[in-house]
């Protein structure tokens, strides 16, 4: 499979999609997944990498898929 020119982080996609539309800060989201603030923080800033425990957490608290969180992980440091 060809590997996109400027994969996304899985954090942009975390803040764009799940924290403001709602009108959420970091901290709110964070709470609502049961993260602490740097947890978080550090997800969205590349710092952390999505792990099989982070996906399907996300997973349960967001009615995602765990295997799409994990894609988009191994597309981005892939590249």
């Amino acid at each position: 499979m060809e590997q996109p020119q400027n994969p996304f982080r899985s954090g942009v996609m975390l803040v764009e999609k799940f924290i403001e539309p709602p009108g959420m800060n970091q901290s709110q989201f964070a709470q609502r997944v049961g993260w602490t603030r740097t947890r978080l923080n550090e997800l969205i800033q590349s710092k952390r990498g999505v792990t099989a425990d982070t996906a399907l957490g996300l997973a349960k608290s967001l009615g995602t898929f765990t295997k799409r969180r994990m894609n988009l992980q191994a597309i981005y440091w892939g590249r």
